[in-house]
């Protein structure tokens, strides 16, 4: 009798006390995790250069309008014979100047000449403010594009940290319920070795055990995992890190405090994914708008000036090849040209046609993005409200499993239940442990989805 009493009163003390396990002063935070992958996370960074880069474009833009002012300077050597008549100069012929002879001369001739040449967009019907907007659309696509990235990654970061925090503590309960087992296993083949109960009971005990630690190592490989995606996003080195389980103990103002906080029931037109699809649009239809007007006549300036100087003489003497390097004549001249491409009308309703069409497919795109957020939205709604029935829950089901436990043992010492009951009764009570750890973190992970959708995110993570 001293055996069963002695038994009984370990078996409650194992099952009643929740033993701590040992954690690292490497504690990480969820603020902590996040800010280092916004620091570290490669995708990110990659996006933050594509902003630096479209900035340059919109400088680039600005500066279009910027007069092209070209000077050259060439000494030359050669051949001066000419013909009357006119050709297109394809941009390779070099050209002739003086009179013409009646034969080819084969006396080499010296020459120089100076020129500027300037050259500036007077007028292009708006061409220049259609090439700053679109490279501003872009530039705030760009930074649009990263914010949605630094959003998303956030979600991410606090998805996965939810994640760890479960398996951290489902390897807590597994630990406890080796511990439940052994304590079991240990009494039970005391009371087989001396006749008591059957050597059978010994054996499925031990089996249980081996069940519990094979559940806990299946668990300890997941959480395994996790930690390296998790070292993956936030660039840490250290793998000795340990997660803050202090946020799994949420008080009943706690929880109620979260679900005001993600209580927002629309779809904020500056929710980060959202905007991003809007800009992406906005900038499809810049694109039209600059494809349009590039394709307007335009009125230039113009203007050269140009000095020569040449070896042969106005009577057509070839003199000393050094006279041809001093200047000799002067020139300049300025003008207005007015250009247009007739054909280009027909450029013009092709490619804005393109752009056209391409701007509506990415308002689609947007429409079906603003639907899915709204239906991530009911759907978050429904799973809220069903972690928090299940909350309400757990603790009756945990009391009564432990119950149920200490009822089963104490009828097992009594031989009133066999080693199956108890057995059973052990599995409820691990059930009852596990659900407790599963349902705090479906409830985080449901307002976690519904501050994503609602962008409330910064808030609910400012509560961690």
């Amino acid at each position: 009798m001293y055996l069963k009493k002695f038994n009984l009163t370990i078996i409650i003390s194992v099952i009643l006390c929740s033993k701590c396990f040992s954690q690292s002063n490497n504690k990480i935070g969820l603020k902590q995790a996040i800010d280092s992958a916004m620091k570290n996370y490669p995708a990110l960074k990659s996006k933050q250069f594509e902003v630096e880069s479209a900035n340059a474009n919109v400088r680039d833009a600005k500066h279009q309008s910027l007069p092209s002012l070209k000077v050259s300077d060439q000494l030359d050597a050669g051949t001066a014979n000419g013909l009357g008549g006119s050709y297109f100069p394809m941009g390779i012929i070099p050209s002739t100047s003086g009179g013409i002879s009646a034969e080819n001369n084969t006396n080499t001739f010296s020459g120089n000449i100076g020129v500027a040449y300037m050259e500036h967009e007077l007028y292009n019907f708006g061409l220049n403010g259609a090439r700053i907007a679109s490279a501003k659309s872009l530039a705030g696509s760009s930074k649009a594009d990263y914010d949605a990235t630094s959003y998303s990654l956030q979600f991410q970061i606090a998805q996965l940290y939810f994640e760890l925090l479960k398996y951290r503590l489902l390897t807590n309960t597994q630990q406890k319920n080796i511990e439940r087992y052994n304590v079991l296993y240990n009494y039970i083949k005391a009371y087989t070795g001396s006749g008591i109960k059957a050597g059978v009971d010994s054996s499925v005990a031990n089996a249980e055990v081996s069940k519990a630690k094979i559940q806990y190592l299946q668990t300890l490989e997941i959480y395994d995992k996790l930690k390296s995606q998790f070292l993956f996003y936030t660039g840490m080195k250290n793998i000795n890190f340990e997660i803050d389980t202090s946020i799994y103990h949420l008080p009943d103002a706690k929880i109620n405090q979260l679900k005001a906080t993600v209580s927002v029931d629309s779809i904020s037109s500056s929710n980060p994914v959202l905007a991003y699809y809007n800009s992406k649009w906005e900038y499809a239809l810049s694109q039209e708008k600059l494809i349009k007007k590039s394709y307007l006549p335009k009125l230039y300036l113009i203007g050269s000036a140009w000095m020569r100087g040449s070896s042969i003489t106005p009577a057509n003497v070839y003199g000393d090849l050094s006279s041809g390097l001093n200047y000799s004549r002067y020139n300049y001249m300025a003008g207005l040209a007015f250009t247009y491409n007739l054909v280009d009308i027909v450029h013009q309703k092709d490619k804005a046609d393109t752009y056209y069409f391409h701007a509506e497919a990415v308002h689609e795109e947007m429409q079906q993005q603003k639907s899915l957020l709204e239906n991530q939205l009911q759907q978050a709604d429904i799973a809220i409200q069903a972690a928090l029935n299940k909350e309400k829950e757990i603790p009756i089901q945990l009391r009564a499993a432990q119950n149920a436990f200490l009822q089963k043992s104490a009828q097992y010492n009594a031989g009133l239940a066999n080693i199956a009951e108890l057995t059973d009764a052990s599995y409820l009570l691990y059930r009852a442990e596990t659900d407790a750890v599963e349902t705090q973190s479906d409830l985080l992970n449901t307002f976690l989805q519904k501050a994503v959708t609602n962008n409330t995110l910064n808030t609910f993570l400012s509560n961690f």
